[in-house]
């Protein structure tokens, strides 16, 4: 009986406590046996398909998650910061470009201050002004410059984080701007817009008074 079926041998063991007088058992046996192996056959083969189909679905899954992730990263990473068609660009502004007089100042007036001024065409912790956009409005005494906007490029070849600020004389009297902390990556661009609130708040500016401007760095926060 040790060369016998384990499941062959648990059947006779079952059928000598039955009454089977002119039967042959050995189709019987083997009928019970085969379908004992055929159901356990079809579970183990369930239980490997479903473990499949759960490692089809985690990686299917995973890999949209991934590539969500990858299209975010891209997006961002090239992202202009306006999906505006008609939205200024900082290839746009090169040079100078004000309807009125304006000149460079070489005093900076801020305190705050840790480097030289700069004007276009000068770089300053690894960002050169390439141009300068002044928007002017109407104020009390004539016309008063509301917005500045300044192209700045990262000709290095590595991560550029400052923090710029601007500066605007009227006959040489500082006026400070807010400082605009900025990230440039290497070969990027960067346009960054200054206003002052003090000119529509009825700042006195005589009507014959001259314009100068200059950028510096202030520390960074």
């Amino acid at each position: 009986m040790s060369d016998v079926d384990p499941l062959i041998r648990r059947e006779l063991n079952w059928m000598a406590l039955s009454v089977l007088e002119n039967k042959d058992l050995m189709p019987l046996i083997e009928q019970r046996v085969r379908r004992r192996r055929i159901r356990r056959w079809s579970i183990a083969g369930g239980i490997v398909v479903a473990i499949a189909l759960i490692a089809l679905l985690t990686i299917a899954v995973v890999s949209h998650q991934n590539t969500i992730s990858v299209a975010q990263s891209t997006g961002n990473t090239h992202a202009t910061g306006s999906t505006d068609s008609a939205a200024i660009q900082p290839s746009q502004i090169t040079g100078l470009q004000s309807d009125y007089p304006l000149t460079w100042e070489q005093s900076i007036g801020d305190l705050s201050a840790i480097s030289k001024s700069a004007g276009i065409g000068d770089s300053l912790g690894g960002l050169t002004a390439t141009g300068l956009r002044v928007s002017w409005k109407r104020c009390e005494s004539g016309q008063c410059p509301e917005t500045w906007m300044l192209s700045l490029k990262n000709n290095t070849q590595d991560l550029v984080q400052v923090s710029p600020a601007l500066t605007v004389f009227t006959d040489h009297s500082p006026l400070v701007s807010d400082t605009r902390p900025t990230s440039v990556v290497a070969g990027g661009t960067a346009l960054l817009v200054f206003t002052f609130p003090e000119f529509a708040g009825g700042l006195g500016v005589s009507s014959d008074a001259t314009w100068q401007w200059n950028w510096y760095l202030t520390p960074s926060h």
